[in-house]
């Protein structure tokens, strides 16, 4: 599998479908960040591998690869956004992990909240 569909895949999962994440894959998001921080942005390849390995230690490997296979068999050409994304691969999943963590807290604090509230 190409590293540039892995990286897109695991964005759009993270941009466009949080749900596919267990919460202890939610929880190990940071380890995951500093593991892509680690790369450089040219280096698509281990950049993919330490996705894939996430992904597969967290019960996704097989969705990412039949995801993969999906999405880019009728992709059609690279948009602006992919382009640029694959441009600045670390920074970019960086940060999409980084707002993915961040809405997670948010909804813990709400779920915090909502049970403080009924007792």
């Amino acid at each position: 599998m190409e590293p540039e569909k892995v990286i897109i895949v695991f964005f759009k999962w993270l941009r466009e479908n949080p749900s596919l994440f267990m919460p202890t894959a939610w929880q190990d998001l940071p380890k995951l960040d500093t593991e892509i921080a680690e790369s450089a942005d040219d280096e698509l390849f281990p950049i993919a591998m330490t996705i894939s390995k996430w992904c597969a230690h967290h019960g996704l490997g097989d969705i990412l690869r039949e995801q993969a296979r999906k999405d880019f068999d009728d992709a059609g050409e690279p948009t602006p956004t992919t382009q640029q994304m694959l441009t600045n691969t670390t920074q970019t999943l960086r940060q999409a992990i980084e707002e993915a963590c961040e809405k997670l807290r948010q909804l813990d604090a709400q779920k915090s909240d909502k049970g403080n509230d009924s007792k």
